[in-house]
């Protein structure tokens, strides 16, 4: 290849434009390669304080060029600050303007900062703030053309805004349905004043079935399979930069085009009894049956019993020759062929079956999908979406009437504990679970539309605490603070504690692992611990005096000169920790709840628990962590980002304890003895990012859960310490560990923890909304196959 002797030098442009309150606004181009997006960084009085990609549409600049910036400051950098500037990264280039503080107005005339995206799909999020007024909720409108298509408020918390004063100024904003129809539409997104939004006009083009499900129907007529073949990969590329979902309001839409169940061609072994759970209401009564004598499949038997004893019921349906017993609850009604896909499921090794339900409006709409994942002890107890839409085979329910006692000398059973003996025949059992990913059951009107909002129930109280008797003697139950129809099982500790071996890596960043060291050892119930602080080149002289006082303290700080790397680090430390546990811990951990330790010791010395992690919390109480999805974008995510603490969550998952398929390292509990089998983090593959996710899914395999409790409540600055992958190696192993991660884990089609239905790109997050592209689940209770295609050490 011939190189010039000379290349041509870029021509850098670009300006700031305003600071808004503590939003820094600007634009910056290169004029010899106009797609490239500039990286440009924020100097407070001469000294770099942050870096932001210029890559957003430039209310003020030419049509189409996506060249702008803006950027959050912390109050910290502003106070007392006298200029701050602004330059493309490594280069001599600043950008004209600078703001003088106190700020003057800006040289251009938004008063409110701004910034919107589109999330993918139908939905687009961003936030909204005036400088002018903090406390007012600014009004967000969507037009094409002259025709205005959407307006909200920007009232809600976002994450972009965790350092300011208010936080609650983000909004996410659904678009109409009427959208996805495959043309390419120019959005104009504005604010009251009728200022149009950073990174507004947005371009989007959608269809309902996704990009490569048009390709597949063109496959049938097409003589070109090759090109076709080509453009699939390129519309998995696409998939991935471009992902598709809609919000939860459109669900009726979403039902319509996805969810509408066809009969089964095929011979059913099943002879399905139906046991209609009555309150006395003819009316209720009546809409369900009509629901059964619609099916195509008819039922063996229906038998009507009360919540409060059900056991004739069952004695019946069970003398009359039913093979399978599926309950329905009076007012609710089975979706058209629900019998022929429920009953399919039990001709199988399955013990029971579940599949999805919704919510009938007042006026007969659907509503409120509950879409599950797979079958989870810890989540029925705290919660039960699972029954709604179930079947059980005779089989089950004989064993479970049969354990439940042994003489036969019941004389009623409840709803609830019958459930809970179920659920006990299950786990001891180890039973077969399947879960259908179809929405079969539609729930009354006047049934709650989540577990958060429904009425307490007693019987189902006590039902669990039965069942947590069953499982360890000394569990308790109760219930969740602010939402007392879910409930929290405390588990026991053991008489001797084990001891608890906590790793805190650090490098400088005194404050933080002052902060950290001292809430373990004075505000940490649990009394059995040893702390392992390692030390990864710390040069700060007060840093470098906090760690030289710890070892008095019976902190042992373990020295580790090396190049970081966060799985060896660990690795090392685990291999010198003298505990039976060992907890990871980073070292921007705060800790607020003293027994947080405890709770997470208890979930681990469970049977088949093999690793626990925690709630964590942003320094304003949103939430960081609520345990990780696996698969969003071929990736993983964090759920919960835009939740507060004490919100409820989808389906209540923020506020109850619950089985996930990974949670992070910045507070995670495992026997010593587990991790040395696993290999520990991944030093090669995933030397700083994903190595958590990858240790979790190999623990995982066979059978050890993974449990995310949401009463072990921490506080985490996330990247504090380490910081953001900004500089251009550390996008590079970035990169690369996000390719090791894919190729690792990408025969992962979806997290048996979620749903394949639910969104699955990025943007929008775990639980945003609906996905327009439909994945495919195997039913069963193990969800899929986690086993990585290669060795991980």
């Amino acid at each position: 290849m011939n190189i010039p002797a000379t290349l041509p030098q870029p021509l850098y442009e670009g300006a700031i434009t305003g600071l808004y309150g503590d939003v820094l606004q600007g634009w910056a181009k290169d004029l010899t390669n106009p797609d490239l997006s500039l990286v440009v960084e924020i100097c407070v009085d001469g000294a770099y304080v942050a870096m932001v990609r210029a890559d957003q549409f430039q209310p003020d600049g030419e049509a189409g060029e996506y060249h702008g910036f803006a950027i959050q400051l912390r109050q910290a950098w502003l106070e007392g600050a006298r200029s701050i500037a602004a330059r493309v990264a490594n280069q001599p280039k600043w950008l004209d303007g600078s703001v003088e503080m106190p700020a003057r107005k800006p040289s251009i005339p938004a008063a409110v900062a701004s910034q919107v995206w589109h999330t993918g799909g139908l939905r687009i999020s961003g936030w909204a703030w005036d400088a002018e007024d903090p406390a007012r909720h600014v009004q967000i409108s969507v037009r094409e053309g002259e025709q205005t298509l959407a307006v909200t408020s920007a009232n809600v918390k976002h994450q972009a805004l965790a350092n300011r004063e208010s936080d609650t100024h983000g909004f996410n904003l659904d678009l109409p349905w009427a959208l996805a129809d495959g043309k390419l539409h120019t959005l104009i997104v504005e604010n009251d004043l009728g200022e149009p939004l950073s990174g507004s006009p947005l371009t989007l083009c959608c269809w309902p079935e996704g990009l490569e499900g048009l390709l597949h129907e063109l496959d049938k007529e097409n003589p070109q399979p090759e090109k076709l073949r080509l453009l699939e990969v390129m519309a998995r590329e696409h998939t991935l930069r471009a992902p598709k979902s809609v919000g939860f309001h459109h669900y009726p839409q979403w039902f319509e085009v996805f969810q509408q169940p066809e009969p089964l061609a095929s011979d059913l072994q099943r002879t399905v009894g139906i046991l209609l759970i009555s309150n006395g209401d003819p009316g209720l009564d009546h809409i369900s049956v009509l629901s059964i004598q619609r099916q195509r499949l008819p039922a063996l038997e229906t038998m009507s019993a009360p919540a409060s004893n059900l056991l004739p019921a069952l004695e019946y349906l069970l003398n009359a020759g039913c093979t399978a017993i599926l309950p329905v609850f009076a007012g609710d009604r089975l979706a058209d062929h629900a019998l022929d896909h429920l009953a399919s499921l039990l001709d199988t090794t399955s013990a029971w079956a579940f599949a999805d339900c919704d919510h009938d409006t007042p006026d007969g709409q659907r509503s409120a999908p509950w879409l599950k994942p797979v079958w989870d002890l810890d989540l029925f107890m705290g919660a039960d979406i699972f029954t709604p839409g179930a079947i059980f085979s005779a089989e089950i329910i004989k064993h479970t009437l049969q354990s439940l006692a042994p003489a036969g000398g019941l004389s009623y059973m409840t709803w609830q504990h019958l459930m809970a003996g179920i659920a006990l025949t299950t786990e001891r059992n180890q039973a077969s679970v399947t879960h259908l990913p179809k929405v079969l059951y539609h729930r009354h009107s006047s049934a709650p539309t989540c577990p958060s909002a429904a009425t307490p129930d007693l019987d189902r109280h006590q039902a669990m605490a039965w069942l947590a008797q069953q499982l360890a003697a000394g569990a308790t139950v109760e219930p969740v603070a602010g939402y007392p129809a879910l409930l929290r099982t405390r588990w026991p500790l053991p008489e001797a504690l084990p001891l608890v071996s906590l790793i805190v890596p650090t490098r400088d960043q005194v404050g933080l692992l002052k902060t950290c060291i001292e809430g373990l050892l004075n505000d940490t119930d649990y009394p059995n611990l040893e702390i392992i602080v390692v030390d990864n080149q710390s040069s700060d002289p007060e840093a470098l005096k906090y760690l030289a006082s710890l070892p008095e303290r019976g902190v042992k700080v373990l020295a580790h000169p090396y190049p970081f790397n966060y799985s060896t680090i660990n690795n090392r430390a685990v291999e010198v920790a003298r505990g039976e546990i060992v907890g990871l811990v980073n070292n921007d951990i705060e800790i607020i709840d003293p027994s947080w330790l405890d709770e997470m010791i208890a979930h681990l010395l469970r049977p088949g628990i093999g690793i626990v992690g925690a709630k964590l919390l942003w320094p304003n109480r949103m939430v960081q962590h609520g345990g990780v999805v696996v698969g969003i974008n071929q990736l993983a995510a964090h759920t919960g980002n835009n939740l507060a603490e004490g919100d409820a969550g989808y389906l209540g998952f923020n506020q109850i304890t619950r089985q996930q398929s990974a949670v992070t390292a910045a507070c995670l509990l495992v026997r010593r003895e587990n991790f040395l089998t696993a290999g520990g983090l991944n030093e090669t593959a995933f030397p700083v990012a994903f190595n958590d996710i990858d240790f979790c899914l190999r623990v995982k395999h066979p059978s050890a859960k993974v449990i995310w409790t949401a009463f072990a409540t921490l506080i985490h600055a996330e990247s504090a310490s380490r910081g953001k992958d900004q500089a251009p190696a550390q996008r590079a192993r970035a990169e690369r560990e996000q390719d090791n991660f894919r190729k690792r884990w990408n025969h992962l089609t979806i997290d048996p923890a979620y749903h394949p239905h639910l969104s699955f790109d990025y943007a929008t997050g775990p639980y945003g909304g609906l996905a327009l592209r439909q994945q495919q689940k195997p039913a069963g209770n193990t969800g899929l196959n986690l086993i990585p295609r290669n060795n991980c050490r």
